[in-house]
């Protein structure tokens, strides 16, 4: 799992210059940021592991504009759409990135969710 933790993180640090946490941020992380997390899920066929990822990103703003976690929302959707990567151990597949938004108690705080399928195919 952390091959292919690590290369997702990787192919999202190069669509964005903001910074990219895993699981979760630090206490004091400046907005806007990235936090990726990706859990196993029950599959279905043999020498495959298949993921739920989610990247969150996160922006605070006292203006009503959600245009910056949109704008970052984007970035990692378009890094993951039609992503494959091949390695010595892996095959890995991103399956239909989608955002949506996450609504905050706190007016401030913007967040969009963009959430895949993640296929692993062992070599």
């Amino acid at each position: 799992m952390n091959n292919v933790y690590l290369t997702l993180i990787n192919r999202v640090r190069a669509f964005t210059n903001h910074d990219v946490y895993n699981g979760q941020a630090e206490d004091n992380a400046p907005y806007p940021y990235v936090v990726i997390k990706l859990n196993p899920i029950a599959n279905t066929e043999k020498d495959r592991d298949d993921y739920s990822l989610t990247v969150s990103c996160w922006d605070k703003r006292e203006s009503p504009s959600h245009a910056t976690a949109v704008r970052l929302a984007e970035e990692v959707r378009s890094a993951l759409i039609d992503f494959r990567h091949l390695d010595e151990n892996n095959l890995i597949i991103v399956s239909r990135p989608s955002v949506g938004e996450i609504p905050d108690p706190d007016e401030q705080i913007k967040r969009y969710d963009v959430t895949a399928l993640i296929k692993t195919y062992r070599r």
